[in-house]
C-alpha cells in the first residue's frame, strides 16, 4: 500500500545522523532510519536540531509531539511514543521493536553504553565513543572496557591519554596478549622508551610469534630513527601476515631516509589501490618536491572514489600548494558538500581562505575549529 509523505513540500536540506552519517530528507526516511538504527540514534532523534528540522519541514504538530516525548525519562518509552506519532509502522513492526527495546532495557547500563561506544569506534568515530566509555566505566570497571577506551584514544592519536587505561587493563588481566600488545603500542607512540621496552617484552612473552610483535619492534626502531632496522622488522611482520599497513610503514621509513624511489616501488607491491594507497603515494611525491605528481595521484583517486571528502580535501591541499586557487576552492567546496562538519575539510578550507587573502574569514574559521576541538576534548575528559 502506498503511503504519502506527511510533508508534500520539496526539501533540499537533509538531517544528518551523527553516528551513522546517513542523511534523510523526509520525516518518513527519519522514521525508517531510527527504526533500523535505534541504538545509534539515541543522541539525535529528539535533539533540538532534529526537532527544528522537522518543524522546518512544515510539520510543527510532529515537532510539538517530539518536544513532549523528550520529557519522558525512559528511552524505550521515548522510542515507542516516537514511532506512534504517525501510522507509518504497522502493529507487527511495533511489536518487534518493543521486544528488542525490552531486551535492551533489561541489560546493565554499562553494557548498553559500551555497545554504543563500540559501534561508534567500528564506524570510525572514536572521539564520540570516548565519553560513552567513560560513562560505562563509572558503572563498571573491567579490562575489556578499559582496553576499548584505550584503543579509541589511540585512534585519535591521544597516545599519552591511552596509556593509563591500558596500564589498568593490563594490571587486571596480565595474561591477556591483546591488551599487552595495545599497551606496548601506546607506550611506543607516546614516546616512553623505558616503558615501551618493558611492555613490549611482556607482550612478546605472551605472543612470541605474533606479526604484531614484529611490527611493534619496527615501530620502536622507527621512533628511534633506526629506519633500516625498522624496515627489517616490518618485513618480518609482513611475512607472517600480509597486512598493507606493514607495507605502508616500509614506504614511510624509505621516505624518512629520502629514498623516494624505493618508497614508491614499495607502494606498487600493494595489490589493491584504495584511497589510502593514493594518499600515501601522493605524500611520497610531495616529500620529493613533486607537487604535480602528487596532484595526479589524488586526481586519479577522486575519479575512482567519487565524493570522498578525505580525497577531496587532499586534492584541495595540493592545488593550494601548487598555487592553483580556483581549483583548490572548487575541490574544497565539493568536500564541504559531502561532509561539512569534518575538521580536516574545514581546516583546509580555512587555509585556502588565508591563501586568498581572506584573513578575517580564515581567523574566524580557525577560531570555530579550535572551539570545536576544545568542546570535543572536554566531552572526553
Amino acid at each position: 500500500m502506498l503511503q504519502f509523505c506527511l510533508s508534500q513540500n520539496n526539501n533540499d536540506i537533509p538531517f544528518t545522523f551523527r553516528t551513522t552519517g546517513i542523511r534523510v530528507y523526509s520525516f518518513e526516511e527519519a522514521l525508517y532510519h531510527i527504526y533500523h538504527h535505534w541504538r545509534e540514534s539515541v543522541d539525535d532523534f529528539l535533539s533540538n536540531e532534529m526537532i527544528t528540522w522537522v518543524s522546518e519541514l512544515g510539520l510543527s504538530f510532529i515537532a510539538s509531539g517530539m518536544k513532549e516525548i523528550a520529557k519522558i525519562g525512559n528511552y524505550s518509552a521515548q522510542v515507542l511514543k516516537f514511532f506512534q506519532l504517525t501510522d507509518y509502522f504497522g502493529q507487527a513492526e511495533v511489536n518487534s521493536i518493543t521486544t528488542q527495546l525490552q531486551a535492551w532495557e533489561a541489560r546493565a547500563e554499562w553494557e548498553k553504553l559500551k555497545e554504543r561506544a563500540d559501534t561508534l569506534v567500528n564506524r570510525g568515530q572514536p572521539g564520540m565513543a570516548i565519553p560513552m566509555y567513560k560513562r560505562a566505566i563509572a558503572h563498571e570497571i573491567g579490562s575489556t572496557i578499559l582496553n576499548n577506551i584505550g584503543v579509541a584514544h589511540l585512534q585519535i592519536h591521544a597516545f599519552a591519554d591511552a596509556l593509563p587505561y591500558f596500564r589498568q587493563a593490563h594490571s587486571l588481566e596480565p595474561d591477556n596478549a591483546n591488551i599487552a600488545l595495545h599497551y606496548a603500542e601506546a607506550a611506543i607512540l607516546a614516546n616512553e622508551p623505558q616503558l615501551a621496552a618493558t611492555a613490549l617484552a611482556a607482550a612478546e612473552s605472551l605472543a612470541p610469534h605474533s606479526h604484531t610483535i614484529q611490527y611493534l619492534h619496527g615501530l620502536l626502531a622507527h621512533q628511534n630513527q633506526q629506519y633500516n632496522q625498522a624496515i627489517s622488522f616490518y618485513l618480518k611482520a609482513y611475512e607472517i601476515e600480509a597486512n598493507p599497513l606493514y607495507t605502508y610503514k616500509i614506504a614511510e621509513a624509505h621516505k624518512a631516509m629520502r629514498q623516494y624511489k624505493q618508497a614508491l616501488d614499495t607502494l606498487t607491491t600493494i595489490p589493491e589501490k584504495d584511497a589510502t594507497h593514493y594518499l600515501k603515494e601522493a605524500e611520497v611525491h610531495a616529500s620529493a618536491g613533486d607537487t604535480s605528481a602528487a596532484l595526479r595521484c589524488v586526481k586519479e583517486a577522486t575519479q575512482k572514489f567519487e565524493n570522498n571528502p578525505r580525497l577531496l580535501a587532499a586534492l584541495a591541499m595540493y592545488y593550494r600548494k601548487d598555487y592553483n586557487w580556483a581549483m583548490a576552492e572548487e575541490a574544497i567546496q565539493k568536500a564541504i558538500s559531502q561532509n561539512p562538519s569534518n575538521d580536516t575539510v574545514r581546516l583546509e578550507h580555512a587555509r585556502i581562505k588565508k591563501g586568498l587573502g581572506k584573513t578575517r574569514e580564515y581567523q574566524n574559521d580557525l577560531a570555530a575549529i579550535l572551539k570545536n576541538f576544545k568542546e570535543q576534548y572536554r566531552s572526553s575528559v
